[in-house]
C-alpha cells in the first residue's frame, strides 16, 4: 500500500503538542507525528495539520524506511530554556511557578543530558527571586537590589508606572492608559517620567478625542440603522433582538454608574450611547488644554525632594526633629502621600 497523497502534499508535519517521532518514507516524504498505536502492519499516527486541527493517519510500516524516536527530555527542555531571561516586573508567584517547572523536569528526566542546564536556569531564577523577596525589582532587563532601589524608589516607581501606561497605549487600550495616567499624576507629578511624557499623553488624548468626536457624529445614524434592521425582522426574532439589545445597554449603563460611584472619570464608552461620549469629549478637551498649559519650570522637582529627604531621614544619628522637618518640607512641596508615608517609616522613633 502506498502512502496517502496527504503526506506528499506536506513535506513536514509538526506533531500534536510536543512529543513526536520522525519518519522517512520510501517516496522521500518526511513527517513528524505521535504514534497513537500499532494496528497490525500499520502505524496510527497523530499529526498536527494546523495549530487547531489534529488528524490521525495510517502509515504502512513497510513504507517507513527510517524512524527516529523523539528524545522527550530534549523536547521538554525547549520550554525550560525559554524560562530565562525573565520579563521585567515578574511577581514572586510567577518566579516560583517557573522554578516548579524545572523541578518537575528534573524529577521526570533525572538522567537527561539537559539536567545540568536546567539546574543552572533554576539557580538563575532562584537568585533573582531572592532579590525580589528582599525588595528588589527587575526593570529594563536588570535586577535592581533593594539597597539600590530604596533611595531612588520614587523615580524608579514613576518609570515603572509610565512603562505600563505606554504598554497600554501600544496595545490599543487607551481607556486603561488614561485611567493609569490619572493615578500617575496623583503620585508622580514633577517626576522626570511625568515631565518627559506630558507631550506624549497630550498626543494620546488628541487622537482619542478625534476618535470620540468621529464616534459621536455617527451615534444617531448608527441607532437609526439598528432600528431599521429591527423593523425588518418579524415576530419573535425581533423581540429576541430587542431584548438582547436592551439587556446589553442596561448592563453598560450599570457599569458606567459603578465607575462614576467609584470616582473613575474616564468612563467606558459605547458607540450607541451618546451621553458618556459627550462627557468624555468635554473631559478630553479640558485635559488637553490643561496639559498644554503646564509650565515645567513651576513644577516641583519631586524626585530631588524624595532623594534629599530620604538621605536625611536615613542618615546615621539623625534626630526625630530633623526627620520631621525634612518630611514636612517634602509635604509642602506636594510629594505624594504614599511616599511621605514611606519616608516617615524610615525616620527614627521619637525619644
Amino acid at each position: 500500500m502506498k502512502p496517502k497523497p496527504f503526506f506528499r502534499l506536506l513535506p513536514l508535519l509538526a506533531i500534536a503538542s510536543a512529543a513526536a517521532d520522525s519518519f522517512e518514507l520510501k517516496d522521500g516524504t518526511k513527517l513528524e507525528g505521535s504514534i497513537l498505536r500499532e494496528e497490525g502492519s500499520d502505524y496510527i499516527v497523530q499529526v498536527q495539520v494546523t495549530k487547531s486541527i489534529k488528524d490521525e493517519r495510517r502509515i504502512p510500516k513497510s513504507d517507513v524506511i527510517a524512524r527516529i524516536a523523539e528524545k522527550k527530555d530534549e523536547t521538554a527542555f525547549e520550554k525550560i530554556a525559554r524560562l530565562v531571561p525573565t520579563p521585567d516586573l515578574l511577581s514572586e508567584a510567577l518566579y516560583a511557578a517557573r522554578i516548579r517547572q524545572i523541578e518537575d523536569f528534573v524529577k521526570k528526566f533525572p538522567d537527561s543530558t539537559k539536567k545540568a542546564a536546567a539546574l543552572k536556569i533554576r539557580e538563575e531564577l532562584e537568585s533573582e527571586l531572592t532579590e525580589i523577596k528582599a525588595g528588589g525589582v527587575k526593570f529594563k532587563e536588570r535586577i535592581i537590589p533593594a539597597a539600590e532601589r530604596a533611595p531612588q524608589a520614587y523615580s524608579l516607581d514613576a518609570s515603572i508606572a509610565l512603562s505600563g501606561i505606554k504598554a497600554a497605549v501600544d496595545a490599543g487600550d487607551v481607556l486603561s492608559a488614561l485611567r493609569a495616567w490619572t493615578r500617575f499624576e496623583t503620585d508622580f507629578t514633577g517626576s522626570s517620567a511625568h515631565r518627559e511624557n506630558i507631550g506624549f499623553m497630550t498626543r494620546v488624548m488628541k487622537q482619542h478625542l478625534a476618535n470620540v468626536v468621529s464616534t459621536l457624529a455617527q451615534v444617531d445614524a448608527r441607532n437609526q440603522a439598528r432600528n431599521t434592521s429591527l423593523d425588518s425582522m418579524i415576530g419573535s426574532e425581533r423581540s429576541r433582538s430587542q431584548q438582547a439589545i436592551q439587556e446589553e445597554q442596561d448592563t453598560y449603563l450599570a457599569r458606567v454608574e459603578r465607575e462614576k460611584t467609584a470616582g473613575i472619570k474616564w468612563l467606558s464608552l459605547d458607540p450607541y450611547v451618546k451621553a458618556p461620549l459627550e462627557e468624555t469629549r468635554r473631559l478630553l478637551e479640558n485635559e488637553i488644554r490643561r496639559l498644554e498649559s503646564i509650565d515645567l519650570s513651576k513644577l516641583p522637582d519631586t524626585e530631588k525632594i524624595f532623594t534629599d529627604t530620604y538621605a536625611i531621614v536615613t542618615r546615621q544619628e539623625v534626630t526625630r526633629q530633623e526627620a520631621d522637618a525634612a518630611i514636612s518640607k517634602a509635604r509642602s512641596a506636594n510629594l505624594s502621600a504614599s511616599y511621605l508615608e514611606q519616608l516617615s517609616k524610615l525616620a527614627p522613633e521619637a525619644p
